[in-house]
């Protein structure tokens, strides 16, 4: 028994080192992933990760296990930058947190994603709670909503930072101008960079300046464009970045809170 304890004890340490190194090898691939594919690629690959998320939304995880309360941050913009009754458009809704939340308290919401699992999610639990919201299935980027038809637009989670490009986020900043009435006021959240600096970051950025050289690489490519688990995002490393890129689009900046990762603009 004391030989087999001790065989299976190097074989559990074998596998957890094998777990780390398959661990890191995951990181630094997906590291390097958005210097090889061009922003429509990561889009599609975005799309297809929210429809594998949403596919066991409501069937093999109960809705109880959701939250659908809006967080401190959003509490804070309602307070301080929002006014009901008015129409707001949720961008990235998903299986309509926000929007629920927002409809309780007295606007109307236009809910949009492109991920259908969750919009059926949360038009059902609209219409077992009686609340008024509109739920839309479409790409966010594209914006199928009438000219100067809503007074606020809500990029909820994350969803600034995952727009492939920074040209690409300022002109989908420009193009709000066609569905805010005058006066209109955008929040949108973004990721900043919190964690370390590692050996495995600097070694996925000399090889990513390396792809960056050879043809055919994404000449979108930024540096803190990063990828998990096929999810596109660019994590900002500063304030000054994400400031710049925001005003550069013509946008008013009304606040900035960095460490809570999120903006009002009009």
């Amino acid at each position: 028994m004391p030989l087999l304890a001790l065989i299976v004890t190097g074989c559990a340490k074998l596998v957890g080192v094998l777990v780390r190194w398959l661990t890191q090898l995951h990181l630094f691939l997906y590291g390097i992933l958005p210097a090889l594919l061009p922003p429509d690629r990561l889009r599609t690959l975005m799309r297809r990760y929210y429809d594998l998320s949403y596919e066991q939304a409501g069937t093999r995880i109960p809705l109880t296990a959701y939250s659908w309360s809006l967080e401190t941050w959003e509490e804070r913009i309602l307070t301080q930058h929002l006014s009901p009754p008015a129409t707001i458009l949720v961008l990235g809704a998903g299986l309509g947190r926000e929007s629920l939340a927002l409809a309780q308290r007295g606007y109307r919401v236009l809910a949009l994603d492109v991920a259908r699992g969750g919009l059926i999610v949360g038009a059902r639990r609209a219409a077992s709670l009686h609340l008024p919201v509109t739920f839309i299935q479409a790409d966010f980027l594209t914006l199928p909503v009438q000219a100067a038809s809503v007074a606020y637009v809500l990029l909820s989670g994350v969803m600034y930072s995952a727009v492939p490009g920074r040209a690409q986020r300022q002109a989908w900043l420009r193009s709000l101008r066609t569905c805010l009435t005058p006066g209109g006021t955008l929040v949108l959240n973004y990721v900043i960079a919190r964690e370390p600096d590692t050996a495995l970051t600097r070694m996925s950025r000399r090889c990513t300046r390396a792809i960056l050289s050879w043809p055919g690489s994404n000449p979108t490519y930024q540096d803190g464009d990063t990828c998990t688990n096929d999810h596109f995002m660019h994590v900002f490393r500063d304030e000054h970045e994400l400031r710049t890129e925001i005003t550069e689009a013509g946008a008013t900046l009304i606040e900035l809170h960095w460490p809570d990762g999120y903006a009002v603009l009009s």
